[in-house]
């Protein structure tokens, strides 16, 4: 069960630097999964107090959203800047809980793009 922190969800820009989307079923459980994951690069603090940059996965929803971009090849482009409305939400209790970033919308910005709105896209 996933608990939303208020005032968690945000629009920022970034750089979408790789995708895939999996879906399936665990052999051994049974258990049913289906995912866009995201690799989105973020600030990264290094040791010494040095800043660089690094990435930060994250999912998109199912597998049907992967097919919205399956047509980049990332390899030929490199990065490509996006404007991604995130959530930061609460997975799990007790123990297991974590701290997770969820994308619920995605959008290319294109070359010019004073102030880009993310395209409604159901999570």
């Amino acid at each position: 069960m996933s608990l939303f922190l208020a005032n968690s969800r945000f629009t920022k820009r970034t750089y979408l630097m790789n995708a895939y989307s999996s879906k399936g079923v665990i052999k051994e459980t049974g258990v049913v999964f289906d995912a866009t994951h995201l690799w989105l690069m973020t600030p990264q603090k290094n040791p010494g107090g040095t800043m660089g940059l690094g990435y930060e996965a994250v999912k998109w929803g199912d597998s049907s959203n992967y097919e919205r971009i399956k047509h980049i090849n990332l390899l030929s482009t490199g990065p490509i800047e996006v404007e991604v409305e995130l959530e930061e939400v609460l997975q799990g209790s007790g123990e297991r809980e974590k701290k997770i970033t969820v994308v619920h919308n995605l959008r290319f910005v294109q070359p010019g793009d004073a102030q880009a709105a993310p395209a409604k896209k159901a999570a």
